[in-house]
Formats: C-alpha cells, structure tokens, sequence
C-alpha cells in the first residue's frame, strides 16, 4: 500500500510530530475495519527504517494496535498529533501526557457568543446513560446538578479564551475560542463547551439538535462536515538526535475548511 500522505511538522529517530487531516482515526476503535494514523505509523516507519516489518521498529510499544501512539485526536480533529519511534521514546512523551506537563492548545468555533473573556470549566466527565458513543457532565444549569451521566465520573478541566465573536451573513453569533485542556479525558473540549451551552460548530454528537443543525449549515457556503475543532499548538519536551530531552513547540495553522468558514464568519487575525 503507498504511504498515505501526511504532512510531517517533525521528525527524528525517536518520534514524529504531525498534523493530523480530519477523516482518520488515530487507532483502531474495534468496531470499524478501517486505515488509521496507527497503520500510516506502520507503514511510515518501515520506510523510514527501511525495515520489511513495522514489528522490527514497533512491536510492543505501547498497546496492541496502538504501537506507538503516544496521543489521541478524534476522527473529525486536525492538528498537532505526536507519535514515538522507540520504546524510551514512548515512555519519555507518554509520561508528559500522564502527567499534564505537556501543553496543548486546541482552537474551536462554537455556536453562539461566550460572555466571558476568559474562563475555566471544572466539571467531571462520565460516560452518557443514552448513548455509549458520548461522555457527558451532570447538568451545571439545574438545581439538582442531575444529567446523562452514568458510571465513575473522572475529574476534568478546560480554560479558555475567546479570542473573536463573530457573525455569519445572516447575523447568527459564532465564538472563536481558544481552549488549554488541563486533563485529557475522552471528548473533553466537546464536552465542556456543550456544557456551557456552547456546542462546538459542525460537532453532530454534541453539537445542536437536527433541524437547527439544517438551519446553520443554510446560513454557510462551507459544509460543515467535521466539528470545527483543532490541535492548533503541543509544548512538549522530546528527544533529539542525541537522545537528550528538548522542549519544542509545534505548531500547524487551521486546515482549509475551517479558515473557510473562519473567511465566512469575517474573521482577520
């Protein structure tokens, strides 16, 4: 199979840093048999090694199926996505994650104007009782803090900023939001904004009901195929041609649908 284009922001013998296009996984999900970043993985770095097996390079490293997938993105998420080439690479960059010292920055555009210059979102996500696709927070708008939640709930917290508020052509508000997740739990970014009643643009399991969903893909030329969410910047410390811990940060600018819509909504950086 050739080698599926990516574009490479970084790369030694120890890990690749790319920018993730929207429409892949980062690793199998058991239900659906289908390439992901994890077979792109494989496949890139039996070129780059010039192995005939990625089990030369990457077995057991890491979980089965997930070799060397320090990080994951959501299928609809592009950005900055890091993966290790070696065992001691592994450990050093999946510690960093494990431990919240690597610094991520997402930016989103979401349905609506957020009050709030700045903020912070501590709100514990649990699995959804109505559907196992979803997590889900307790309801921080009722009395009674009841909501779609069933199971363990794991600690989670998300700041923000608001860097435009923004209009379409028909007047509709739109936030462009820069989000700093402090955990990384599954959906969180998604989550959190739903919970404050700012659903991320595009994002149909979490996003507005269907026949407002129909009513804002009208109002935009751009189809709205994909949450408008994106890996904009990672601070993380790597290991360089020596094998020495360096701190970098990574970088990839919004992909051509979200600047389009971005183009759409009058927005100048």
């Amino acid at each position: 199979m050739a080698l599926k284009k990516i574009k490479v922001l970084f790369e030694n013998d120890n890990q690749i840093i790319i920018d993730k296009p929207a429409g892949i996984m980062s690793h199998p999900d058991g239900r659906k048999d289908e390439y992901t970043l994890a077979d792109w993985l494989k496949d890139f770095a039996k070129k780059k090694f010039k192995k005939k097996s990625w089990q030369d390079i990457l077995e057991n490293i890491g979980d089965k199926e997930r070799e060397g997938v320090v990080h994951r993105l959501d299928t609809g998420t592009t950005g900055v996505m890091v993966f290790a080439l070696n065992k001691n690479s592994f450990i050093f960059l999946k510690k960093q994650f494990n431990s919240h010292t690597s610094k991520k920055t997402y930016r989103a555009i979401v349905v609506g104007h957020i009050k709030e210059n700045t903020g912070i979102i501590d709100a514990a996500i649990s699995r959804s009782k109505s559907d196992f696709r979803k997590k889900n927070t307790k309801d921080l708008f009722t009395n009674d803090g009841k909501g779609d939640v069933r199971g363990r709930e794991r600690n989670a917290v998300t700041r923000y900023k608001v860097l435009a508020r923004l209009r379409n052509e028909k007047g509709s508000p739109f936030t462009l939001v820069e989000c700093y997740p402090e955990t990384g739990r599954t959906h969180q970014i998604r989550v959190h904004l739903k919970s404050i009643r700012h659903p991320i643009l595009g994002d149909d399991l979490y996003g507005v009901g269907e026949i407002e969903r129909k009513k804002i893909q009208d109002e935009f030329k751009t189809k709205l195929g994909r949450p408008m969410l994106h890996a904009y910047s990672l601070k993380i410390k790597i290991l360089d041609e020596n094998n020495l811990p360096t701190e970098k940060t990574f970088i990839a600018e919004e992909h051509a649908d979200m600047k389009q819509v971005l183009k759409e909504l009058n927005y100048k950086a």
